[in-house]
């Protein structure tokens, strides 16, 4: 186990040497209100994680045989505040049946986080949603036990009024997620 996340700790590390091409959108489909607590208004009905109230690790499952994939995808650049923007994360490699969700860790990045930015972590398209706002790099637990062959996606906005100022230019955006292999 203690390999497996020196392994994952590395692969946040090293340069992005292949980067799959991301799938951007902007649509106007999320709002996190103030109180941090992401409101999706989709055809989509979304599970939202709430906030931890500590951060402490995931409770302690019998380990088998695991697997991982990194995901990589080029965040968009935002233009402009209340339009939302969704990065897909793409799946490269075959994620075998029945594989289930034993850890996320993620990494995104702007050139600067203006005021009101909120950022939100989804997995198969919004069934669950864990607030990445106030970490821009972190793992959870969240998506434990959730089918490790589904996507990921991250939806970025800013709220408020009034003009954006410069756009804040969309970094490299990463997906690392550890599964558990039946059986």
């Amino acid at each position: 186990m203690a390999l497996l996340r020196t392994a994952l700790a590395a692969t946040l590390g090293l340069a992005l040497a292949g980067t799959v091409a991301a799938q951007t959108r902007v649509d106007r489909t999320l709002s996190i209100p103030a109180s941090g607590a992401p409101v999706i208004a989709s055809p989509h009905a979304a599970v939202v994680a709430p906030p931890p109230q500590s951060i402490a690790p995931a409770p302690s499952v019998p380990r088998g045989p695991s697997g991982s994939y990194a995901a990589d995808a080029m965040g968009a650049t935002i233009l402009a505040k209340n339009a939302d923007y969704e990065t897909t994360f793409s799946i490269s490699t075959p994620v075998p049946p029945g594989a289930s969700i034993s850890n996320v860790s993620w990494r995104y990045g702007l050139s600067e986080k203006p005021v009101g930015f909120e950022a939100v972590l989804c997995w198969n398209n919004r069934q669950r949603c864990w607030n990445v706002t106030n970490n821009a790099s972190g793992s959870t637990g969240a998506f434990n036990g959730k089918d490790a062959a589904q996507p990921f996606t991250l939806h970025y906005r800013v709220k408020g009024g009034g003009q954006l100022g410069p756009p804040a230019r969309g970094e490299m955006n990463q997906v690392i997620v550890t599964y558990n292999l039946p059986g």
